[in-house]
């Protein structure tokens, strides 16, 4: 009793005064090898994760921030309500800390809890560059402990991530190979044989729901790591802390992932959630939960026996897992192939439902989970107050904050609907069917309040976080309606959030998901006030000061340093990049010695590219037989469409060759039918060649592809070996098998016939109008 009398005293002493801290933080590179191979990773004073910063509210703190590397830099104070001008974005709230170069950050903590901080330039935060950031409130908590533990956890791929994210530019499934859980035809016979009649009705719906949306129902994560992380531990070197019977030890999880989910328990016990991303809660107790990139959890954990308490994390995907154990006594053995797995995911869809039925009461078969599958919404707009939308599906649903947060009865001032949906194909990710380089800021004013309703028409998961402001989340709670600074979107859901404008300057808000956030799921808002102070119109303004709820206070601070005019003018954290991508497939007739060769070059940003095309160009025993090339401009008009149209050169032996204009449409249908329909013109005659594909996944990497080609013209053109009519019709049958990402082993079977005036016309030069071939091949994506 007395010592935590002490204990109690020291630290209400130590809350009276506020302390002026100066840190210095210098970013280098640094050799790691959490995945056995030895890789450059971004660290922070030579630590991965960075260094634990922990004061107290009302403490204020220099960072002095030394940029070593040789790219730029910025560091984010995740989830903390600072000056815009401190918020550490690149492009944004700053210009990048160049290589050489010095960033101060200062500013005084005006909330209390548990935060992190991490790059916000590039892709630097998944090379390692994540760090706690723990702020002590002026009273103890409500709940008590006997020891504090930060769980940071991450994920690592001895790849590249700027090459992660050119390989996902090329084909937005490229690491689908990895993955241990895919849409087989064979898991669909396995799961329906196995499951009880309603289990079967459920299935057929996933895959049908599916086949519409033109979106995996296991489309769960990007990439597939090499390895994840707990404290920056690999699991051959899995960190460890100690604890003994009767402690109660606060666990600080954060979520520093670039693309990983993780879903965590400790097995053996329970878990007490008390903090959620920097705000007590109304304690619950908890088997586990799920943290996504952005978010933090609290959990208290007693220790009751004498045993290692293992902390779990495994990957949504499957792919993986971290871990690590509180235990109980030094060198004390922990037998980690204990742990029993996660059940198995179910479909994306499913998952969805299942938290709607939990949180409404309702019958699955009673609820309509049609989703769109393009568009509804084409821009940002901010509409007046409308009926209030009912936040459902989401794992919030129960979320009670400790304290009042809020006045629910605040008029709404305006309405922003965010629609979040992605191209997989290209890999484009969008809010409101644009991405962040082809959207403008969004004007905010201040002591407004607007109303967030988000609605997630993917197949994956979007842990939308937003800078300098909290959301409140709607929930039903009204006065206790938590605060977050990260809301975790799943498939389906619809949620709402107010947003109270008490900053200034402008901000980001994105995707939590790194490759999706760098490649358009992300937007800048911006405040009137700081426009009219660039144009002379207000005088900058220094208000910062708390309110009458916990973590909430107002921010307006316009100017700690000069104002950048280009920021103000043209903010953008991630401009367009340029992307290129080459599919090359070779395949051999060792029957007839016959060489075939499909290319398809992709070269551009996003939406405007130039497209290289030649489809099934024939060498015979050496000897170009037929070739042709579209060179064309290629220009994305929809989620799945693109137009295209140039010139084509076309060559065929017996012929002279030439030159004609074309132009054409490609993209997916619904039950992923790949079409391509080109038009092209030569001497008076339009010429049609149209073909539909279609792969079935068989098991996670064999596939069997299916497809038709059909030409036509309108009129004969001999010296081109055009007829009128219908020409040619190609069928082909093409199983192939993924040996690795971009790169299958491949059988084809081709059966060709001619029509009408084209088969005269080949039969005049001798050539068969009849032709099957048989080729072994190999595919490579580059």
């Amino acid at each position: 009793m007395k010592k935590i009398l002490f204990f109690t005293l020291l630290f209400a002493i130590s809350t009276v005064f506020a302390l002026e801290h100066t840190i210095n933080l210098t970013i280098a590179y640094k050799t790691v090898y959490f995945a056995g191979k030895p890789r450059k990773a971004i660290a922070v004073n030579n630590q991965i994760p960075a260094p634990t910063l922990h004061f107290k509210k009302g403490d204020h703190v220099t960072l002095h921030v030394y940029n070593h590397l040789d790219q730029p830099t910025a560091l984010h104070w995740h989830g903390m309500l600072v000056p815009w001008q401190m918020d550490g974005v690149e492009g944004v709230s700053q210009k990048g800390i160049s290589p050489g170069g010095v960033f101060h950050y200062q500013f005084t903590l005006q909330q209390a809890g548990t935060y992190w901080y991490h790059a916000h330039a590039g892709l630097q935060e998944q090379q390692g560059l994540y760090g706690a950031f723990l702020i002590d409130p002026p009273k103890l908590p409500h709940y008590h402990y006997s020891k504090d533990y930060v769980i940071v956890l991450s994920d690592w791929s001895n790849t590249d991530p700027n090459q992660i994210l050119a390989n996902l530019k090329k084909e937005g499934d490229y690491y689908s190979p990895r993955f241990p859980l895919q849409p087989s035809l064979t898991k669909f016979i396995h799961d329906y044989q196995t499951a009880s009649a309603e289990e079967r009705k459920n299935i057929i719906a996933d895959y049908k729901m599916m086949q519409q949306m033109r979106m995996s129902i296991y489309d769960i994560s990007d990439v597939a790591y090499d390895a994840f992380l707990l404290n920056g531990q690999p699991n051959s070197h899995p960190w460890t802390a100690p604890v003994k019977i009767g402690d109660v030890v606060r666990l600080r999880f954060i979520g520093a992932g670039g693309d990983t989910i993780f879903n965590v328990k400790i097995p053996g016990t329970s878990m007490r959630m008390v903090h959620v991303q920097g705000n007590d809660v109304t304690p619950y107790e908890i088997k586990y939960f799920t943290l996504a990139p952005g978010e933090t959890y609290d959990v208290l954990v007693k220790i009751q026996k004498n045993d290692p308490y293992i902390i779990y994390a495994e990957s949504i995907d499957t792919v993986g897992a971290a871990y690590g154990a509180l235990v109980t006594t030094p060198n004390q053995l922990v037998n980690y192939r204990q742990i029993t797995p996660f059940p198995e995911p179910k479909p994306v869809m499913r998952n969805m439902m299942t938290l709607v039925m939990s949180n409404e009461h309702h019958h699955a078969s009673s609820m309509n989970m049609d989703m769109p599958t393009e568009t509804t919404i084409n821009g940002d707009t901010i509409s007046p107050p409308s009926s209030y939308q009912k936040t459902i599906g989401t794992k919030y649903q129960n979320l009670v904050a400790a304290v009042k947060t809020n006045d629910p009865n605040k008029s709404v001032d305006g309405v922003i609907k965010m629609e979040l949906l992605g191209y997989m194909d290209r890999f484009i990710w969008f809010i409101n069917g644009i991405p962040e380089y082809k959207a403008r800021p969004i004007i905010l004013e201040p002591k407004k309040r607007y109303r967030f309703i988000f609605t997630n028409t993917s197949m994956m998961h979007h842990p939308m976080h937003i800078h300098g402001h909290w959301f409140i989340l709607r929930n039903g709670h009204g006065s206790y309606d938590p605060l977050l600074h990260t809301l975790d979107i799943a498939p389906g859901a619809t949620v709402t959030a107010d947003v109270d404008t008490d900053a200034s300057g402008q901000w980001f808000f994105h995707c939590h998901l790194l490759y999706h956030m760098m490649t358009g799921m992300s937007r800048t808002f911006q405040y009137s006030t700081l426009i009219d102070i660039t144009q002379d119109k207000a005088n900058p303004q220094d208000i910062v000061k708390q309110t009458a709820y916990d973590n909430r206070p107002i921010v307006r601070v316009d100017e700690v340093r000069p104002i950048d005019m280009a920021l103000v003018h043209h903010p953008m954290a991630h401009p367009p990049g340029l992307w290129l991508a080459s599919f090359f497939d070779v395949g051999i007739d060792p029957f007839q010695h016959v060489q075939q060769i499909t290319y398809k070059g992709l070269y551009g940003p996003d939406y405007n590219k130039l497209e290289l095309f030649t489809n099934d160009a024939e060498i015979k025993k050496g000897t170009v037989e037929n070739a042709d090339i579209d060179i064309f401009y290629w220009h994305l008009i929809s989620q799945f469409w693109a137009m295209k149209g140039g010139v084509n050169y076309f060559y065929r032996p017996a012929n002279a060759p030439y030159w004609q204009p074309g132009i054409g449409i490609e993209g997916l249908m619904p039950y992923f039918i790949d079409t391509d329909i080109r038009g092209y013109f030569y001497s008076g005659s339009a010429k049609l060649d149209a073909e539909l594909s279609r792969d079935t996944q068989i098991t996670n990497n064999c596939f069997i592809g299916a497809g038709i080609r059909s030409i036509l013209a309108s009129k004969t053109v001999t010296p081109a070996a055009i007829g009128s009519g219908l020409n040619q019709m190609r069928y082909i049958i093409k199983p192939y098998y993924r040996l690795m990402p971009g790169i299958n082993i491949y059988t084809e079977f081709e059966h060709t016939q001619d029509y009408g005036a084209f088969k005269r016309l080949q039969r005049l030069t001798g050539e068969s109008v009849s032709e099957n071939i048989l080729t072994f091949g190999l595919a490579i994506l580059i």
